[in-house]
């Protein structure tokens, strides 16, 4: 698993969950409507619980194109590395920036409205033999506790119909269809890091070290070190160069 992957994992893993029990009963409920799911489209789905770190994968014909077993298979892991595997790493990079800014983007919502966005995109198998397929992937956030935390989050593969030119992805209102703006996702982008962070990155970004940015922006190597961590944590990933790539694509630097 990516360093950014991972870390995205401990964001979703890591929200306080409290202690209280499982409802096997909702569990069940949206096994059983992955499963229907999967009967009617053929496809592949992926329910993840968030604070018992496992996923329930089921797939139909087109999991076997992949080597999938109809499931449900359950694995100890909220993403489906095996699937990820077949995606091309530069649209797992951007996979990994929608989901970033999903999660941010339900996080500033009131609970009751969190249930009717998801994510859209459209992404690539890169198959056995050399062929490639596009695929129309979607993440829904299920199930919330009583605190807001997302618990149950389910992920479908179906064949895509088109093939754009590059990756597209897109958060979208379920009861209207319609794609949430781009410029409700940037205002939380830049929401992401303080402006102290920013310079931080943007020196980065052009090579220089901490104790040069130390001395470029007059503050003490140990205050670079820690603005360098702070924008680890927030962008999820565990290195400078993916924190780099990361802020580009959410135009937190230019």
């Amino acid at each position: 698993m990516e360093d950014r992957d991972l870390q995205l994992r401990h964001l979703l893993t890591g929200q306080p969950f409290g202690e209280g029990a499982i409802r096997p009963e909702i569990v069940e409920r949206r096994i059983e409507q992955v499963r229907q799911f999967v009967d009617i489209e053929n496809g592949i789905a992926v329910l993840s619980d968030l604070k018992r770190d496992l996923s329930y994968i089921f797939s139909g014909d087109m999991g076997r194109l992949l080597g999938l077993e109809p499931g449900p298979m359950v694995i100890p892991s909220i993403f489906e590395d095996d699937i990820f595997g077949c995606i091309p790493p530069d649209e797992l990079v951007e996979r990994h920036v929608l989901e970033l800014r999903y999660f941010q983007f339900q996080s500033h919502l009131p609970v009751e409205q969190r249930h009717r966005y998801h994510t859209a995109c459209v992404v690539h198998f890169n198959l056995p033999g050399g062929r490639t397929i596009a695929v129309l992937h979607r993440t829904y956030y299920l199930e919330r506790l009583d605190n807001g935390s997302v618990w149950l989050s389910v992920c479908l593969y179906t064949p895509s119909v088109v093939s754009p030119e590059g990756f597209v992805g897109q958060i979208i209102d379920s009861a209207s269809g319609v794609p949430v703006p781009i410029v409700e996702y940037e205002q939380h982008d830049q929401q992401m890091l303080s402006p102290r962070e920013k310079e931080v990155l943007r020196l980065l970004a052009q090579g220089l070290g901490s104790k040069q940015i130390a001395s470029r922006l007059c503050i003490s190597t140990n205050t670079v070190y820690r603005h360098r961590q702070n924008i680890l944590a927030a962008l999820q990933v565990n290195n400078t160069a993916a924190a780099v790539q990361i802020g580009l694509r959410l135009r937190i630097i230019s």
